[in-house]
């Protein structure tokens, strides 16, 4: 097996999660959320948006139309099976490019299809040229593809780049994939089809962002993504993760990484799907700091244990209040609403922490703390910013008395 080269442009985004992302169980987007998440996706530097299967239902078919209808930078794309009646509903919807696909594998072709290789051939071909005579840029997709006969994948997606198709999509369908065999596979496609690629990573096992990159290092131009990793069962390669591990493993990529934070918040509150604490870049806990020893060396140094800025994210750095806590916390947090607190106060504070039985000490417990130790309230607080007490957020200024 060949070592890759490093890449020195960044893959295209191709974002998935009006399309794949609503095939999450429960989730519907109405046509005014699909353009709200449209617009961010484009702001925030996406190619390509997959925009719906206009098959699906009018209402789908509405949605997809009215991201057209934004003007969007990115291109428009809607999913389509490869029948002329697909075709037609996406021409309908004005969109500029169409993801036609057709499963190859054995299995497939023999109990959901039943139809031979060659009825295969003739199938997509035929889609691919009705679509391209129609005006629309094809991208074709074998279903399934890492699981299907290469010879069989070699043969249909020749014939459909033959037929017209501009790209050719590798789509690892069940996430059946680790990143050693996703660059063998993409590697020896390589060799045997002359195109543009994009990759499509399931995540049933954990590892559609690894699998993501190892095709892009080994030749693949556009990924597919859904923010904050929806899709059909365990999901799709996540935006932020992947994105953000471009942009900082190897300093390239065109997206405005600031607005994660914003386009995670909106898709988790449409699609009424939480985002896990400890997600990647987006969730609540990912530059939250807890154990003393781990504080301290944050407080000397941010890189000592942190990988990404925290800016950089559009994210604020977060010092944890519970009993794994050090005094350099206790006089970190107290700081941030202003009090300056003796040695002797700040220990005070931390013993009565150490005892309780509270998980996490928010700012008003903190208050809470701070009086009983004391003897004194914090009052007047206000908002101030000072670098030196908190490199990355807010800090709040107040008396106490």
């Amino acid at each position: 097996m060949t070592t890759p080269t490093v890449p020195t442009e960044a893959p295209l985004i191709l974002d998935s999660t009006l399309r794949e992302g609503e095939q999450t169980p429960g989730v519907a987007f109405s046509i005014e959320e699909k353009v709200q998440i449209a617009r961010l996706l484009d702001a925030f530097g996406v190619a390509i948006i997959e925009a719906g299967h206009p098959a699906v239902s009018p209402e789908v078919r509405a949605g997809v139309r009215a991201v057209v209808d934004e003007g969007l930078d990115a291109s428009i794309l809607a999913h389509s099976r490869a029948l002329r009646e697909d075709i037609d509903l996406v021409l309908a919807t004005e969109a500029d490019r169409i993801g036609l696909f057709f499963c190859v594998r054995d299995a497939a072709l023999e109990a959901r299809f039943r139809k031979d290789i060659d009825a295969a051939e003739r199938l997509v071909v035929d889609a691919v040229e009705y679509a391209v005579d129609h005006g629309l840029k094809v991208r074709y997709t074998p279903e399934d593809t890492v699981r299907s006969d290469f010879r069989k994948v070699v043969r249909i997606a020749n014939a459909a780049l033959t037929a017209g198709a501009e790209r050719i999509s590798i789509a690892d369908t069940c996430g059946a994939m680790d990143p050693f065999r996703m660059q063998r596979f993409v590697t020896d496609l390589r060799q045997e089809v002359d195109a543009p690629m994009n990759v499509h990573c399931h995540n049933d096992l954990g590892l559609a962002v690894a699998n993501s990159l190892a095709a892009w290092h080994s030749g693949v131009t556009v990924i597919d993504t859904c923010v904050n990793g929806l899709g059909e069962r365990c999901g799709i390669t996540d935006l932020a993760s992947l994105t953000t591990a471009i942009q900082t493993l190897h300093g390239i990529g065109p997206w405005d990484l600031t607005l994660l934070p914003e386009l995670s918040e909106t898709v988790a509150r449409h699609a009424r799907v939480p985002v896990p604490v400890q997600a990647p870049v987006v969730g609540r806990t990912a530059f939250s700091h807890n154990a003393g020893l781990h504080v301290s060396a944050v407080l000397l140094d941010p890189s000592h244990y942190e990988n990404i800025s925290a800016a950089r994210v559009g994210r604020q750095r977060e010092l944890v209040l519970d009993r794994f806590a050090g005094l350099p916390t206790v006089r970190y947090r107290l700081a941030r609403l202003g009090v300056h607190a003796t040695d002797e106060e700040a220990g005070a504070v931390l013993r009565l922490i150490k005892q309780s039985e509270a998980r996490e000490v928010n700012d008003d417990g903190l208050s809470e703390v701070w009086a009983r130790a004391t003897g004194r309230a914090i009052t007047g607080i206000v908002t101030t910013q000072d670098p030196a007490i908190a490199p990355t957020g807010d800090v709040a200024v107040a008396r106490t008395d």
